[in-house]
């Protein structure tokens, strides 16, 4: 944070929301923050579990989010079903107004799908009947070497959903795509998008409305773009990789459409749904060198197949892009559309899918009966959650295995501070180490990260025409 206040000319730093998000990671799992108290009923053994932030940058909460909108859409949401991950990928020049714009993203997102609809129901007609289709997308804006990549992860049923004499909707299964299919989508998309990117870039866009905090998250959004500079491990492999099926490139452009889940398998659609809904990063990838340096393992070597194993940074450098991949808030980054929304006049004909949350580990999830005294809505327990995912039950004792009941939620900073003392644990909260010194000449120039995309340095901030509400830029104290 001091190192973003030495970057900004009024010394304001970054938005309020960024600070808030980092603050709250830093208390999440301390015990002198607060915890439950779990007590078991038979043997009397008792256990302390810190709270969590709920923040959007924490990967333990993020995941814990993700497997409860996992389960809630398989459970509740998506009908009975093929469905196809469609993923599309724009390029350089697009992904830095993709990212700062959430109306520009909305746009893109709304012509991705509106082009994968128009196909769908043109070859339903093709084949003798008219139906309708959905989608359900999540948005990520992170690729896999902690770099800014705004893209689309889109769940559609592969085939419509047809009326039938009883005011129902019947699911009619299309047949797959091809690979000059998926080409021709992507070149239609290519051209669609460039025209509606052109009328967005050349509208009369000032930067004068670019406050001082907006300006140092914009340089974190900037510098995010970019990987950090490396030599390619192996130069005989840094071509581009072999084509894939059911993938096409065009212009910058990226459509995947390989990724297929059948009807019955509905856990492989909860796991492609937490794939969807993952975290940017994962904290057992990083390492700390003597040097100071923090090394992250990536996934796969970048880039492809280039074989570089690991990214190499500065703590300051890694803190800059977290911040830039941090959602702004009220960014909603899980979309619905066509039949599957909420305000749509075919949801109510569209059969529920009647699959309960599993909390029996030994029974398949989706063959269970649901208990009629369940709360269709609730929301729930992380518990029950890690006994879905994992097949542990985080609530068993670990001296007699029974369950164990909450007793208590200890908030008042003395009692935590005598029940952590009694156990011989600390009380005392982590201390932040005080801010380094930042160089002049390591400040970055905005204007020269992206030389060859002169659109992207533009920033749609219109104060008369605003949509929604307001997010709180209030910076904490």
């Amino acid at each position: 944070m001091a190192e973003a206040e030495a970057r900004s000319s009024a010394g304001s730093g970054y938005p309020g929301f960024i600070e808030g998000e980092f603050r709250r990671y830093l208390d999440c799992g301390v015990l002198s923050k607060g915890f439950a108290r779990l007590r078991c009923a038979e043997c009397q053994t008792e256990r302390l579990v810190a709270f969590s932030c709920k923040g959007r940058m924490c990967p333990s909460c993020w995941a814990r989010r993700a497997a409860a909108t996992a389960a809630e859409l398989v459970d509740r949401r998506l009908p009975i079903a093929p469905y196809r991950q469609w993923v599309l990928t724009f390029p350089w020049e697009l992904r830095f107004k993709l990212a700062v714009n959430k109306r520009f993203l909305s746009k893109m997102l709304r012509a991705f799908l509106l082009t994968l609809f128009c196909w769908q129901r043109r070859r339903g007609q093709e084949l003798g009947f008219v139906g309708q289709t959905g989608a359900v997308t999540f948005v990520q804006r992170f690729g896999g070497a902690l770099n800014l990549n705004p893209h689309f992860h889109s769940l559609l049923p592969d085939g419509l959903f047809v009326g039938t004499d009883n005011d129902q909707l019947s699911f009619v299964q299309l047949p797959a795509p091809t690979d000059d299919e998926v080409r021709a989508l992507l070149l239609r998309l290519a051209r669609r998008i460039r025209r509606l990117a052109r009328r967005e870039l050349n509208a009369d866009e000032q930067l004068d409305w670019i406050d001082d905090e907006q300006q140092s998250l914009l340089d974190c959004s900037g510098e995010a773009l970019r990987l950090p500079a490396a030599p390619c491990s192996q130069p005989g492999l840094c071509a581009e990789a072999a084509a894939t099926p059911l993938c096409a490139r065009v212009a910058g452009f990226s459509l995947h459409a390989a990724r297929r889940v059948e009807a019955d398998d509905r856990e492989g659609l909860e796991r492609l749904c937490r794939y969807g809904l993952r975290a940017p990063f994962s904290l057992d990838r990083f390492s700390l060198s003597d040097d100071g340096t923090v090394w992250y393992e990536l996934r796969r070597p970048w880039p492809r197949p280039a074989g570089r194993p690991s990214l190499h940074l500065e703590p300051i450098a890694l803190l800059r892009r977290l911040a830039a991949l941090i959602p702004a808030p009220y960014t909603n980054l899980v979309r619905y559309h066509g039949v599957l929304h909420n305000r749509s006049n075919a949801r109510p004909l569209i059969p529920s899918p009647q699959t309960p949350l599993a909390l029996d580990p030994d029974v398949p999830p989706y063959d269970q009966l649901k208990s009629e005294t369940a709360k269709p809505h609730k929301r729930p327990a992380w518990a029950q959650l890690i006994r879905r995912v994992l097949h542990v039950d985080a609530l068993s004792c670990p001296a007699c295995s029974t369950a164990m009941l909450v007793v208590a939620f200890i908030t008042c900073p003395r009692a935590i501070r005598r029940i952590l003392k009694h156990l011989r644990l600390d009380a005392t909260a982590p201390t932040l180490a005080p801010p380094a010194e930042s160089r002049q000449d390591d400040m970055l120039d905005f204007s020269q990260l992206l030389p060859d995309h002169r659109h992207t340095l533009r920033i749609a901030t219109n104060p008369g025409k605003q949509t929604g509400r307001s997010p709180p830029y209030k910076p904490i104290s």
